[in-house]
């Protein structure tokens, strides 16, 4: 497969949302990477755009079937990136961006080893993260302590990343993963 797969990676808060939506604005190039879910559709939600919404059988076809290049349970429901999506976007001209934890990072890596572009998200210090998990105002406490806590251990990873990016302003980072994507995806 020729063509590059941008993955996006970092903790909770990170801000990993926002600088893709600000890439997606920001460069018509870049095309975002719907994953499958098995999880119910939330009012707003619409099939195709948000997500793909599969049944459990159907994801567990595609799952056996070998289509996912990657996916995992998150809540007793599923979630996975089918290969032939990324396939389809690299087939346009595009460049496929994906959104995933460091676990996810490495089976890409592995279905697509020298196509694949991560970039780890870091906040500029752990108060920062803590400052933005607070700021959501919808955990408990037990939630926010487990979730720093997920944020320090997902972090030691970063290294496993081609590139690192300190997310200390929305529009600096996102100029700065602009540069990445020009030097190494075209």
């Amino acid at each position: 497969m020729q063509g590059a797969v941008l993955v996006l990676s970092g903790p909770s808060a990170v801000g990993k949302t926002s600088i893709a939506n600000e890439l997606l604005k920001n460069d018509s190039r870049v095309s975002r990477v719907v994953t499958c879910t098995t999880r119910p559709i939330r009012p707003g939600e619409r099939d195709g755009i948000d997500y793909i919404f599969l049944n459990r059988e159907s994801f567990e076809e595609r799952l056996h079937a070998g289509d996912f290049v990657e996916h995992s349970t998150v809540y007793g429901n599923y979630y996975g990136i089918l290969r032939q999506t990324i396939i389809d976007i690299v087939e346009e001209g595009k460049i496929p961006l994906l959104l995933v934890n460091w676990e996810g990072y490495r089976k890409i890596k592995k279905v697509f080893p020298d196509s694949t572009c991560g970039i780890f998200l870091l906040p500029p210090a752990l108060e920062d993260l803590e400052k933005r998990i607070r700021g959501r105002s919808q955990d408990s406490e037990l939630v926010i302590q487990k979730r720093l806590s997920e944020a320090e251990d997902d972090m030691t990873h970063a290294s496993e990343f081609e590139y690192q990016v300190i997310n200390a302003d929305l529009s600096v980072a996102v100029e700065e993963i602009l540069r990445i994507i020009n030097d190494v995806c075209l």
